[in-house]
């Protein structure tokens, strides 16, 4: 039977994760510290390894990096922090599954059925981990966008990265380069209507065997499109790998309008990053604010206070990321130095925006995308508030850890009410 090492430092989804994979006909070993998963491991090799990152004595992906592997097993990472240097980490391991809290069984499922079907294959070296710009989100909109930035940082691809004004483009273009090899030839372009033939074919010989980030590449023109064809053709494999910014629609209508060349558009579409707008993931404002603030005031200890963070939440920022920034920068100057940045130092044009409050804010705006999901199947609403009450209930049984008599005497539950409520989960 093939074991599986699930080292999670939380004890009720530890336990239900190991039922679910024993279910599966994997043997389960648990390990709630990092501690722990390395004397499991001192005691011989496992199959697989299932593992947290914010253990309570470190980072999970520490084991990975440490331990003198013979063979190393196969491995998923599970975590509840959207940190996209926790996923490039990962990918540069060799972990390709990079799974998110709260735990989708179905894909637990399928990383069950590897470690079933697993056989040993030889140790991959290393690559060390690099630091990253601090592009944060937790987010569900924003998963994806960090897988496809993880795979883009542990390949050679080309890459287009697309996506409104403001919203990081030119941000995640260096920090692949940054994650990939540092230490390569690397130069941004600008495609405005200033730029010339000697400039781009300069570019391309100044970065070959390195990296080549042209900005809004759907404005060259079609003599520069021609160009760029061709000396790519002419550097052969020394080439630079082209990593490429676009709007929100992408390159593929600039093809069907014949304003962007097929060849180009192939030699270009293999990897894509799709960023969304800053509105689409309002609850990552707070901690990329902080950031901002960080990054444009690294010497005070200044704070914004939650009024205002309560503002930045309800304001649609349509110059996304950028003016969010600025909005920043702004407020940093006009607070002269104060330790807190308040309402009165905000752009005007934010003045009147009502601020979110309360803390439920992340909750309010997942059920809003809840709602809008199950409204597509006409539901009525004894359906919905039924669904609503049956993920309240089993979020709050794996918090008693299965007990549905701790639940009831902690929250005051009528027992044989809630006995009714569980059958009507369970069928």
């Amino acid at each position: 039977m093939k074991t599986l090492l699930i080292v999670e430092d939380h004890h009720a989804l530890a336990n239900a994760i190991a039922a679910a994979a024993e279910r599966s006909g994997l043997e389960t070993l648990l390990a709630p510290t990092l501690a722990k998963a390395r004397d499991r491991l001192d005691r011989g090799p496992v199959d697989g390894i299932l593992l947290d990152i914010g253990l309570p004595d470190g980072h999970g992906l520490d084991l990975m990096r440490e331990w003198r592997w013979d063979h190393k097993p196969e491995t998923a990472v599970i975590t509840a922090h959207g940190e996209i240097g926790n996923a490039i980490d990962a990918r540069k391991l060799g972990i390709a599954r990079f799974l998110d809290k709260p735990v989708d069984f179905q894909e637990l499922g399928a990383f069950f059925e590897l470690v079933a079907a697993a056989s040993p294959s030889p140790e991959t070296p290393e690559q060390p981990a690099g630091r990253f710009s601090p592009f944060v989100g937790a987010s569900p909109i924003m998963r994806p966008v960090f897988r496809q930035i993880s795979h883009a940082c542990a390949s050679d691809q080309p890459v287009v990265i697309r996506g409104a004004t403001g919203t990081g483009k030119s941000q995640v273009a260096r920090l692949i380069q940054h994650a990939s090899e540092p230490g390569r030839p690397f130069h941004i372009l600008h495609a405005s209507p200033l730029l010339d033939e000697d400039t781009l074919a300069g570019a391309v010989q100044s970065t070959r065997g390195g990296q080549l980030v042209i900005e809004a590449i759907d404005s060259l023109t079609a003599g520069l499109q021609t160009l760029l064809v061709r000396v790519l053709d002419q550097a052969k494999e020394h080439a630079p790998r082209l990593i490429v910014t676009t709007d929100e629609a992408g390159l593929l209508p600039r093809v069907n309008e014949g304003t962007l060349q097929q060849e180009l558009y192939y030699r270009l579409q293999v990897l894509e990053i799709d960023l969304p707008l800053l509105r689409e993931r309002r609850d990552d404002i707070a901690a990329i604010s902080d950031c901002f603030l960080g990054e444009l005031n690294a010497a005070a200890n200044t704070q914004i206070a939650p009024e205002v963070l309560g503002v930045f939440a309800n304001y649609d920022w349509p110059g996304n990321l950028r003016e969010l920034r600025n909005a920043i920068n702004y407020a940093l100057v006009t607070s002269a130095g104060a330790r807190l940045i308040t309402p009165d130092h905000i752009p005007g044009h934010l003045a009147g925006i009502p601020a979110r409050h309360g803390e439920d804010d992340a909750l309010a705006l997942a059920l809003e995308a809840w709602v809008e999901r199950r409204m597509e199947a006409e539901p009525d609403y004894k359906e919905l508030s039924t669904s609503l009450e049956n993920l309240l209930l089993e979020d709050l049984l794996r918090r008693f850890d299965g007990k549905p008599s701790h639940l009831a005497s902690a929250l005051a539950i009528n027992r044989t009410t809630l006995r009714n409520k569980l059958r009507r989960i369970d069928r």
